[in-house]
């Protein structure tokens, strides 16, 4: 069995509440459950203070086989900002400007 949990935005407190309402517990670093999984549905990051923090939560929790995930348009910007543009020297495939740093 499955949950689904998505856009999360960098609310890595909100993450570890809703983990715990779901039964899931946090030992060495890494949340689990006994009997179910997370499917993680994209836009780990984006807005909350936790962003660095909720990507930790969701990569140990897949790297240790209690969750899946799928990438969000969110983790594609982000990829895309710190991709440079092999056709354009010194510019990246997403834009290295105000509005996309923020």
């Amino acid at each position: 069995m499955y949950d689904l949990i998505g856009d999360i935005h960098g609310y890595s407190e909100h993450l570890k509440n809703l983990l715990s309402k779901l039964g899931y517990f946090e030992r060495g670093g890494v949340w689990s459950h006994p009997e179910r999984q997370v499917i993680f549905l994209g836009d780990f990051v984006d807005r909350g203070k936790g962003q660095l923090e909720t990507v930790q939560i969701a990569r140990a929790m897949v790297e240790n086989g209690h969750a899946l995930a799928v990438m969000g348009n969110h983790e594609f910007n982000a990829v895309a900002y710190a991709t440079p543009d092999r056709n354009q020297p010194g510019a990246y495939l997403r834009p290295h400007n105000q509005k996309n740093y923020e």
